[in-house]
């Protein structure tokens, strides 16, 4: 019995973390908000059509899409304008800004609506999402609602499994989806009134952080926000990592680090939690020996049905993958602790040809 207690308190660990994932209810009537939409975009050209395409086929229809060209080297300009969107040049960064927090400011800067809808240019919606997120937020009527939907991770090749423990994780950290700690916001989409945006300082209050989601979230809840995340199944997707191992290993190396810090002690302190067991229970199954190997291996397949749960909400995982959860374990820990040792040497992490 005592060989199956790390996994018990795993299951336990693991419903803490996620007890719970909602999603956008079905649209109520047609609202006519007055929605700027602001993408952020450097060297984008291949995303913007899918996300510039979904919103034209909207029957909701936004007052104005807004593309922000960050420094980019490709044609997401000419792309951005055959779409019909407004193209935004960002100015020079000033120091101290990262690029996209930057980007996101001169967007809502320039925005003509009273709404501003920040998305990022790899996630796209499914027919309908959007008029399902603008309901969504409408039929609170609550101009301090801030609104954050984590998309639900459309996946193609088989290397994008291994990001399971990373999306679990995210959802976790930001999305107060235990009821244990606050809802954060996640950084692919942010829909908040002008007026609350600006008061809260906007992107300018977390100008150098890389995940400025997470702390941001501190400062609205002092300007009177009131934080609502939900999960993008059925109305917001995301295709991150088209382009190989190398893109996915770089995206997710470059602010988990800090995401686990910011995520606070007790999302931390279950997380802990949840992988030492996971850990112990996949190398006690492994073990030789006959001392409470069938209980053991119970407890390994009711864990990878728990993750299964979890990550099959939050993206296309399959079921083998959750099944042999010490590979995409494995790969967590690897990215993760090599992020560590990199922060400790003083290196910064690069995206898209930038330090961050």
């Amino acid at each position: 019995m005592v060989a199956v207690l790390p996994g018990a308190l795993g299951l336990c660990a693991g419903l803490l973390l996620i007890r719970r994932i909602p999603t956008c209810p079905a649209a109520g009537r047609r609202t006519e908000e007055n929605v700027s939409v602001i993408i952020p975009a450097r060297n984008e050209e291949a995303n913007l059509p899918r996300l510039l395409g979904s919103i034209g086929r909207s029957a909701a229809r936004p007052a104005e899409v807004i593309v922000v060209n960050d420094g980019s080297t490709d044609r997401t300009s000419a792309v951005a304008e055959s779409w019909g969107a407004r193209v935004l040049h960002a100015e020079e960064r000033p120091a101290g800004w990262t690029g996209k927090s930057w980007a996101c400011y001169q967007g809502a800067q320039s925005a003509r609506g009273d709404v501003l809808l920040f998305l990022d240019a790899d996630t796209y919606f499914l027919s309908g999402g959007l008029e399902r997120l603008l309901s969504s937020w409408a039929r609170e009527q609550d101009d301090h609602l801030v609104l954050s939907v984590l998309p639900y991770h459309a996946m193609e090749a088989g290397y994008e499994q291994l990001s399971l423990f990373f999306n679990v994780l995210m959802a976790a950290g930001a999305g107060g989806f235990s009821g244990v700690s606050a809802p954060r916001l996640f950084g692919q989409s942010l829909l908040i009134t002008k007026k609350l945006y600006f008061d809260a300082g906007g992107h300018a209050a977390v100008r150098g952080v890389v995940l400025e989601n997470l702390r941001w979230a501190r400062r609205l809840r002092e300007c009177g926000a009131r934080i609502q995340c939900l999960g993008g199944e059925g109305t917001l997707q995301m295709r991150l990592f088209p382009d190989g191992m190398r893109q996915m290993s770089e995206s997710w190396a470059k602010a988990f680090l800090q995401g686990a810090t910011d995520s606070g002690v007790t999302v931390l302190g279950m997380a802990i939690a949840w992988i030492c067991a996971l850990w112990s229970t996949a190398i006690l199954v492994a073990v030789p020996g006959d001392d409470g190997r069938m209980s053991i291996a119970v407890v390994y397949v009711v864990l990878s049905l728990q993750i299964a749960w979890m990550a099959r909400r939050l993206g296309s995982y399959g079921l083998l993958s959750c099944l042999l959860y010490p590979l995409p374990l494995s790969y967590y820990c690897f990215i993760f602790g090599r992020a560590a040792v990199r922060r400790a040497l003083g290196r910064k992490a690069v995206w898209r040809g930038r330090e961050v």
